[in-house]
């Protein structure tokens, strides 16, 4: 919960993100609290595309989009 939550601070901020780029500012953000593992980032993240929440750029599938309510 904590780590889905986190995800979707950052990307309503950023609003776009490389993969990466997420995963870094993830792992630190929640560092303090606990050390994420990569692979539950990774399933956070796929979890947040399938509720489309997060959705990936068509020509750009590293790139991930954030799907405001308003879309």
């Amino acid at each position: 919960m904590v780590t889905k939550a986190a995800i979707g601070r950052i990307m309503k901020a950023i609003k776009n993100s490389k993969h990466v780029l997420l995963m870094q500012e993830v792992i630190e953000q929640l560092t303090p609290r606990f050390k994420p593992k990569i692979s539950l980032i990774k399933k956070c993240i796929d979890v947040l595309i399938e509720g489309e929440y997060l959705k990936r750029k068509p020509n750009e599938k590293d790139m991930l989009l954030y799907v405001s309510a308003t879309n």
